[in-house]
């Protein structure tokens, strides 16, 4: 189910998640920008423009896609720190006696006082509350639909939770907080994990961007120090080697340091 709403005054189509948010001309431009920047990095190895143009255009492939990738890992991860807020409005007007669709609009009157109109979560919220009231909807339907789209556990943990509870228990409020308190604690560790690997990731990328520094620096001494490297089938092959170590460590360094709780 992925019907429009009206949201305000505007219709809400439902997003995927799993697709980047950015728009066609940011794909080009962050293209572009890899295209020119590894262009410019195989020239220092090489001095041929043309191989290194050829090498920039099919790397930047690869990096714009790894660039969207981190788009959508960074719009999920912020949207659980929305959501988890959105579980404690909901949770506090439960407690105080709001049934499921007043605690709903209650905890979206917080949400639009602490984020502006176009955030993910308002606007899901607001997408909820309409469908429900004016579509018919059923609540765990449209909380399993966000679910899905969505693809976060603590989302789809929440969705098959309530589906549940709904309209049997007069402890949802207890499990809103319960569940919030989770995602919570989830986060809190993922932020220690970062903190205790900032440093190790400060040193890769020292380590990752010297050997350019070196190169950059020997040549520009001139007196023909790199001359060989530039010059020779040798020197041409221990540039290549080179490169593939430098691409290599960059990707694994960067899937290192991406943790997930």
């Amino acid at each position: 189910m992925a019907k429009n709403g009206s949201v305000g005054s505007r219709t809400f189509e439902p997003p995927n998640y799993s697709e980047c948010s950015m728009k066609k001309y940011q794909h080009v431009l962050v293209y572009l920008g890899c295209v020119i920047l590894i262009t410019a990095l195989a020239y220092l190895f090489y001095r041929m423009l043309l191989l290194s143009l050829v090498i920039g255009i099919a790397a930047g492939v690869y990096l714009e896609q790894m660039f969207a990738q981190s788009v959508i890992k960074r719009r999920r991860r912020a949207f659980r720190l929305q959501f988890r807020e959105f579980l404690e409005n909901m949770g506090v007007a439960a407690r105080s006696g709001d049934m499921e669709i007043k605690a709903l609009e209650s905890s979206l009157e917080s949400l639009s006082i602490a984020y502006n109109e176009d955030t993910d979560i308002v606007q899901e919220v607001k997408y909820i509350i309409h469908m429900h009231k004016d579509g018919g909807i059923q609540l765990k339907v449209l909380f399993q639909n966000l679910a899905d789209r969505v693809q976060l556990e603590d989302v789809k943990s929440f969705a098959t939770i309530y589906s549940v509870i709904e309209g049997k228990s007069d402890r949802y409020g207890d499990i809103l907080s319960e569940t919030s308190q989770i995602i919570g604690d989830k986060i809190e560790i993922e932020q220690e994990i970062q903190t205790a690997i900032a440093s190790a990731k400060s040193e890769t990328n020292m380590m990752l961007i010297m050997p350019i520094v070196i190169v950059g620096a020997m040549s520009a001494l001139g007196g023909g120090f790199m001359d060989s490297l530039f010059t020779t089938m040798v020197g041409h092959m221990a540039a290549t080697v080179g490169l593939i170590l430098f691409a290599v460590s960059y990707v694994i360094a960067v899937r290192a340091s991406d943790i997930d709780v």
